[in-house]
């Protein structure tokens, strides 16, 4: 093996690294650590890009869950969340006071089984996390929100992987009460670590602020509510912004880059590609493929790495089957499992080479052949 093709890479060429050296410096020098400049220009900046009025920073999307869920007054309720997502979904709810129930997923749109989602509601349901996977935003998206509409619930999107991702003109963040966005190391725009949530409602931004600061009210500076330290920095906030400077530009070379994967990838044995509806553009923070059950996932992937040197992951383990949540497995979460179990997320980052693209894609489907037969 002579080559190594990694999984991802965050973006940060010599230009822009510059950039952020200069400013950070001036951080430093200034003394204003939180609260400051950065942190308004990142927040701002946020809005516009998902076309929303308000823009709250916090210190991961975790938190900003928490925060949304507290808001919300999901405490002693029960909230809907896709089996098929991050474990801090589940998580969340149970440190909101609230009681996570599983939804089974739609193998087509990596979104709620539509039907799932309607069996399980309850008179004690109080919301909704929407997940947007892979950074695609599910074509049931107006059903989804009008089940939330006709049952009076709250809509929360965890876009953790949707920046930028666009559904008939619409931007993730600004397609339910409010979204949560995360910039974890992995993600589309990364500050190291740090979260955002984004909202038309001017009472959760309130809400948000004075709960990212010990629950401080900004204007008088009381105790108002029980919060935590839970504000993002300015080094992390200034960051933050310079790596969505140039998000468009970005997320047009991860677009690129998923459709030369989808030419070379189609009618391929043994293979299946998402569908990305008509007007849908993700952001492709993975770029997942669904193996056939007669394929080894694990076997599969560890074949790509040990002897091509590619690096590869399944999108996710299904929630449920994490040791702390395997009480929440009702039986009834099967597609989810499939469809996870068989998912390899091929290299996806900005500067990813069509070389290396073509050479995943050569190996992936050689591998697959020798699997299938074909």
């Amino acid at each position: 093996m002579t080559r190594s093709v990694p999984f991802f890479r965050p973006y940060f060429p010599a230009a822009k690294r510059e950039r952020i050296t200069a400013a950070l410096d001036k951080v430093l020098a200034s003394g204003t650590l939180m609260l400051g400049p950065w942190k308004d220009r990142f927040e701002s900046q946020f809005a516009a890009l998902c076309g929303v009025e308000h823009a709250v920073s916090v210190n991961s999307a975790t938190t900003a869950l928490q925060i949304c869920l507290g808001y919300f007054d999901a405490a002693g309720g029960e909230v809907l969340v896709p089996a098929g997502s991050f474990v801090t979904d589940v998580s969340a709810v149970l440190f909101a006071g609230a009681t996570p129930v599983l939804v089974d997923m739609n193998p087509a749109t990596l979104a709620f089984d539509l039907d799932d989602l309607e069996r399980k509601l309850t008179p004690n349901t109080k919301g909704i996390i929407w997940v947007h996977l892979t950074g695609l935003i599910s074509r049931d998206y107006q059903a989804i929100a009008e089940f939330v509409r006709a049952h009076d619930l709250f809509l929360i999107e965890d876009a953790a992987h949707g920046h930028g991702a666009k559904a008939d003109g619409r931007t993730a963040g600004s397609l339910g009460d409010v979204g949560v966005f995360s910039f974890y190391p992995t993600k589309v725009v990364t500050a190291g670590t740090g979260g955002m949530l984004t909202t038309n409602d001017a009472g959760l931004r309130k809400y948000a602020e004075e709960m990212r600061v010990f629950g401080k009210d900004q204007a008088s500076g009381d105790i108002v509510r029980l919060g935590n330290d839970w504000f993002l920095d300015e080094i992390r906030a200034c960051v933050g912004y310079h790596s969505a400077e140039d998000l468009q530009d970005q997320l047009a070379r991860r677009r690129s880059i998923a459709a030369r994967y989808d030419r070379a990838l189609a009618n391929q044995p043994g293979i299946r590609l998402l569908d990305v509806p008509n007007r849908h553009e993700p952001a492709w923070y993975h770029y997942p493929i669904f193996l056939s059950e007669q394929i080894d996932s694990c076997e599969f992937a560890a074949a790509l790495k040990n002897e091509h040197g590619i690096h590869t992951k399944r999108i996710y383990k299904p929630t449920h089957r994490e040791p702390v949540f395997r009480k929440f497995d009702d039986g009834t979460l099967g597609q989810t499992e499939k469809t996870l179990d068989n998912s390899l997320c091929l290299p996806m980052f900005v500067d990813l080479t069509d070389d290396e693209v073509d050479f995943v894609v050569s190996h992936v489907v050689t591998e697959a052949r020798a699997r299938t037969g074909s």
